[in-house]
């Protein structure tokens, strides 16, 4: 019995160091290092700037940088919008507008613009008006007092314009000088010329 136990024994010593020695290897390998996979950051996107000259009936004329593909209404609402004299109908709203373009948005009764209904000169009405004569000292407006309704019934001012008006005078005070409607840009050159007769600050 104990000639088989020897007999046995170096074996199985042999065995249990030889597991030892595997198990010691893999104990003593370095574990791989964590690889992070990140998602890809997006390219940025790149934008395109032109610059488009925006004249005629618009309450802010001048240059303005717009986003390549821009429309022409963006380009009129860059520039404030279009005044009351504007005729839109004349120009595409939705073409693209291009780098070193000039947008002369056209106003009421030029060149192939038809005639405003609320011109007494384009009526056949034998009605009276109820415009105010340009020029006749009876009929001055103070700018100062005059409600947007008396507003609009001088030639050229439309309710929006008529608006813009009286929210300047509530934000900045009495008007001092009726030149301040062109000055502050709330008439166009050629509205405030024909009705400044017609004007008061009193």
């Amino acid at each position: 019995m104990r000639s088989w136990l020897t007999a046995m024994g170096t074996p199985l010593l042999v065995a249990v160091l030889v597991a030892g020695a595997f198990l010691a290897v893999f104990a003593l390998r370095p574990t791989p290092p964590t690889i992070e996979v990140r998602p890809r950051d997006p390219a940025p996107t790149l934008v395109v700037i032109v610059y488009v000259h925006i004249d005629g009936a618009v309450f802010e004329p001048g240059v303005y940088p717009l986003p390549s593909g821009s429309r022409v209404f963006e380009a009129i609402d860059a520039a404030g919008g279009a005044t009351d004299e504007a005729d839109v109908t004349q120009i595409n709203l939705a073409a693209r507008v291009a780098d070193g373009q000039k947008l002369v948005v056209p106003a009421q009764g030029a060149a192939g613009a038809p005639p405003r209904p609320s011109d007494p000169s384009s009526s056949s009405s034998t009605a009276p008006s109820s415009k105010v004569i340009v020029g006749d000292d009876s009929a001055r407006i103070n700018i100062n007092t005059a409600s947007a309704r008396v507003l609009q019934s001088l030639p050229g001012v439309g309710a929006i314009t008529a608006g813009r008006i009286v929210q300047y005078r509530q934000t900045n005070g009495p008007f001092t000088s009726v030149n301040q409607l062109r000055d502050a840009r709330l008439l166009t050159a050629a509205t405030f010329e024909k009705i400044k007769a017609s004007l008061s600050v009193e």
